[in-house]
């Protein structure tokens, strides 16, 4: 026992607790015992007592009444001898009379008998019987009972005690040792060891603790194997691993989290993901995602975060709340993968889906797409959508001599010019081998299409020169409108196709639209506009003059307004309403400006040279020549050239070009009227004029519309906006100019309203200077006084 003793602790324990216990047990047992036989030998003295009285007395009696005291002697010693009896003695008339043995030292129990005899009729007291019984033998018979009863229940108890002990350490103790060495490997962590000789778990408590053992042991390898597995791939795993507490603090990142993001472990950890941030996405977007997350538990997108590198990298992330046992949030697991470069591929096969491979221009199936975008935007806005169908003239030519290698630059040389072409917010499309195609979203005037076609032709007639090779191509061009050409993609598309063909057989190198009237206008247009670009070096163009007369007192003159003509060699004078347009949409009206400007001024200045009644001579300023920012020092350039005082010279401007930048429309016109230029606002009452703005611009003069003179008499709206229009221009001490006034009744209606200043065919026409000067004859000269005091100055 020496050798495993603390493996049988709990034995001893058992085995000291049972003796204890039997022990006890015995000392209770064996006191009642005792007791039991000390009460049955006491219980005999009390018997013996009786048998005394019965068998003894009336001898005794009768031997004290006769005196024998030998035979009293012998009843006394029969006493005695009685078992426990050690004494008996008898006394009369209170002396001893006879006695034998000794009263007991140790314990005793004495009984008193009165001795009587009946004498002449009555009981006569002759002594006393003194009888005593030692306790000594009672005492020694129970100590000798004592030890033997604990010497048996001595080897009882050792001999249960040793059969306990063993059936404990045999059935118990030696299995819990077994038990407890398993459980100690089981918490080193051998998990692959099972319990050894185990037995069916129905057969008692410590075969059901030992199954219970293994299968926590089994339960642990299972969770142990879980826990590595998930250690593996939370550790090996290719999907970055971030992982924060209820605070949104980071707690653990994966290999893959620094592999991705550039972030340690140290680096990470006690930060917030806010490290990763881009910027990308506003604050609205984080504030829904975490909205989300709160509510559902789950969310899960595209996000764009940062490396540590500070490259930005588009991610795909999933993050899952992880609740307590309370349910509420313990952790929030992100789970990521950088989809960069997927995203990269799925755009490049989206790009090679719908882009020509040669040229990188889309492809048919893009022009089909967007063309039908175009359509439906048309449809809703009621704009019109171009499309302009080009085949390259003369290329299977050079295709077939030159070889594909140079075919194929040539095709991405052409594509180049093509796109330097056309407008960003227009599809420019390969549609196959050397046919382009051209979507305009707004395509605006017939002549603006016509404008590109040119512009298209034009740049591909340009020589190529392609590995020490000249080429010259052309283009043939086919044009369609929506809706009037084809109301879906595959008819506009069918027609303009049909169109492309009809210029080819024109000769090539040239356009057609599907429709021949269209075409016509188109050709005639642009001869129009080609003429037009002559006109200033040729000397086309020509000034006509038409008076401006203050209605009040006497109808005198105020001044004359300048208005561009141009007299054509082939087609005469041509309107301003059919050139002026044209002049907008080339890019030629700052030009024309320039020069109308110029030579306004100049004559002007011929007229006070000569002593005509001029007034103020006004000119129409273009919106073109607004915008530019020497406009103010090229109108001084001009004065200080021709020598005309600003004074003299009169600026008009429409309401629209004023409104469009009210601001810098102030510094300009503060300018100009900084240097004594007086300044108009031409077509008041057409657009959408701010009052805020209105009495902050440095102006002089509102010019009445002509679209509302007209219908003076007609349209009672149109006499309310002359009379609120001359209301604010007198409030805000402006003159007030009616234009366009040709009957008498509209001169009375401006008249009695008040209007300061009227032009228009009641008056005169525009004339040229020579004969404006006999015209103007006709006119009182009160208000020539502006010219001579700007002559003055």
């Amino acid at each position: 026992m020496t050798g495993d003793a603390p493996g049988r602790r709990l034995a001893r324990r058992l085995i000291v607790a049972i003796v204890l216990a039997s022990s006890l047990i015995t000392v209770v047992i064996t006191s009642l015992q005792l007791y039991q036989e000390y009460r049955r030998d006491i219980d005999d003295i009390d018997r013996r007592f009786g048998q005394i009285e019965e068998s003894y007395l009336d001898s005794i009696r009768q031997n004290v009444w006769l005196a024998d005291r030998v035979r009293l002697q012998t009843l006394l010693d029969g006493i005695r001898r009685l078992p426990d009896f050690e004494y008996a003695a008898v006394a009369a008339d209170g002396a001893p009379f006879a006695a034998s043995g000794a009263v007991p030292t140790m314990g005793e129990r004495t009984r008193h008998y009165t001795l009587t005899q009946t004498h002449r009729g009555r009981e006569v007291e002759m002594g006393t019987l003194t009888v005593s019984a030692s306790l000594e033998g009672v005492v020694r018979r129970t100590l000798e009972r004592i030890w033997f009863i604990l010497a048996a229940n001595a080897v009882k108890t050792s001999l249960i005690a040793l059969f306990v002990y063993l059936l404990v350490d045999r059935l118990i103790t030696s299995r819990l040792r077994t038990i407890a060495a398993f459980t100690r490997g089981v918490g080193r962590g051998d998990l692959e060891t099972a319990l050894p000789h185990l037995p069916p778990a129905q057969g008692d408590e410590v075969n059901a603790l030992a199954h219970s053992i293994d299968e926590m042991r089994q339960g642990l390898r299972r969770l142990n194997a879980e826990a590595a597995l998930a250690a593996s791939v939370f550790a090996n795993t290719q999907e970055g691993i971030l992982v924060t507490d209820a605070d949104g603090v980071i707690v653990s990142v994966n290999k893959a989290f620094t592999a991705i993001t550039g972030y340690t472990a140290l680096e990470a950890v006690g930060q917030r993901p806010e490290l990763l941030r881009s910027g990308y996405q506003d604050e609205a977007f984080y504030a829904a995602m975490w909205e989300e997350l709160l509510t559902t538990g789950f969310w899960q997108g595209e996000l764009w975060n940062r490396r540590k590198g500070g490259e930005a990298y588009l991610q795909w992330e999933s993050i899952t709340t992880i609740a307590g046992p309370d349910g509420r949030a313990r952790h929030h697991v992100a789970i990521f993968s950088d989809i960069t470069e997927m995203r990269r591929k799925d755009e490049r096969l989206r790009y090679q889906a719908y882009h020509d491979a040669l040229t990188g221009l889309a492809n048919r199936a893009l022009l089909l797409d967007r063309l039908e975008q175009a359509l439906s935007f048309a449809r809703r806005a009621g704009s019109p959508v171009a499309v302009l169908f080009l085949d390259l003239d003369r290329f299977k030519l050079v295709n077939d001599s030159l070889g594909h290698e140079i075919g194929d630059e040539l095709l991405k040389t052409a594509a180049m010019r093509m796109t330097a072409c056309v407008g960003p917010d227009d599809t420019l499309a390969r549609t196959g081998g050397d046919e382009f195609a051209v979507v305009l979203n707004d395509a605006g005037s017939t002549s603006e299409v016509a404008h590109l076609a040119e512009r298209l032709i034009a740049a591909l007639a340009e020589p190529f020169v392609l590995r020490g090779h000249t080429v010259h191509l052309g283009a043939s061009v086919g044009i369609g409108l929506s809706p009037q050409d084809g109301a879906d993609a595959a008819a506009l598309l069918r027609n303009v196709d049909a169109a492309m063909f009809s210029a080819k057989a024109a000769g090539r190198n040239t356009f057609r639209f599907c429709d021949s009237g269209m075409n016509h206008r188109a050709l005639e247009r642009l001869d129009l506009e080609a003429g037009l670009r002559r006109a200033v070096p040729n000397g086309e163009l020509e000034l006509h003059y038409q008076p401006q007369i203050a209605l009040l007192p006497n109808r005198a003159l105020r001044g004359v307004e300048a208005l561009m003509r141009w007299r054509h060699p082939q087609r005469g004078l041509v309107q301003p309403g059919d050139f002026i347009p044209l002049a907008e949409e080339a890019g030629l009206i700052g030009e024309l400006g320039d020069w109308a400007l110029q030579e306004a001024c100049r004559q002007a200045r011929a007229w006070l040279d000569a002593g005509v009644p001029l007034g103020q001579m006004a000119v129409n300023v273009s919106a073109r020549q607004f915008e530019d920012r020497r406009f103010v020092r090229r109108v001084a350039d001009i004065l200080a050239a021709t020598g005309l005082p600003p004074g003299a010279l009169e600026l008009e401007v429409t309401e629209s070009m004023v409104m469009a930048q009210p601001e810098q429309a102030a510094r300009i016109l503060g300018e100009l009227r900084e240097a004594g230029i007086t300044v108009s606002v031409d077509d008041f009452g057409t657009g959408y004029s701010s009052l805020a703005y209105l009495k902050r611009l440095p102006i002089n003069a509102l010019k009445i519309d002509r679209a509302f003179v007209r219908d003076i008499g007609e349209d009672t709206r149109d006499q309310a906006i002359i009379e609120a229009i001359i209301a604010l221009g007198r409030s805000l001490g402006l003159t007030i100019i009616a234009e366009g006034v040709e009957t008498e009744g509209q001169l009375a209606f401006l008249d009695r309203h008040g209007c300061h200043c009227a032009q228009g065919f009641y008056f005169a026409r525009p004339l040229p200077a020579r004969r404006l000067e006999a015209t103007l004859a006709g006119f009182g000269a009160a208000e020539t006084v502006m010219m001579e005091k700007a002559v003055a100055d």
